[in-house]
């Protein structure tokens, strides 16, 4: 039988081999997949040109990279009329306009009739794929899509709010 004889230097290197491989691991584990944010404000301010409606909103927002899926929430109320449309854009930061991505509220999608299901003061949820075209995920988490609703005061948009997650 052959013995190894170990030194206090062998020991120390096993020692960090063991401990470098167990951080290693660690660090797999806390990779960030969800992202939440709550309390994301929507207002006239926000929007681009500002506008001076007295009206607020909320949005709620979820996004996993395991499916690729964002959730949100939005309430408001206050607005100067019934929500005529509502949508995501993008790519813009603050201050700047962008095309739509996806459509929310439209007199034309069967959500609503105008003036009925989403007044003045309302709520919506849904959802958005982050399909990697026309929504990517780096433009998302780097916080250049927002959402706005518009109203027949507002056509251009009355409040507004960047989705974001820091």
């Amino acid at each position: 039988m052959k013995l190894i004889k170990l030194t206090a230097s062998s020991l120390l290197l096993f020692g960090f081999v063991l401990g470098f491989s167990s951080c290693e691991r660690d660090a797999e584990q806390k990779i960030v997949t969800d992202f939440a944010k709550s309390g994301i404000i929507l207002n006239g301010a926000n929007e681009t040109p500002a506008t001076p409606t007295n009206a607020l909103g909320t949005m709620d927002v979820y996004y996993t990279r395991e499916t690729r899926i964002l959730s949100y929430t939005v309430n408001w109320s206050g607005l100067t009329g019934p929500v005529t449309v509502m949508h995501i854009h993008g790519l813009a930061p603050t201050g700047f306009a962008a095309g739509v991505v996806q459509n929310i509220i439209t007199p034309t999608n069967g959500i609503f009739t105008p003036g009925s299901a989403f007044g003045a003061t309302s709520k919506v949820s849904g959802t958005l794929l982050v399909d990697g075209v026309a929504v990517k995920e780096e433009n998302l988490l780097n916080g250049l899509y927002y959402m706005n609703i518009h109203t027949a005061t507002y056509p251009g948009g009355e409040i507004r709010a960047q989705i974001r997650f820091q």
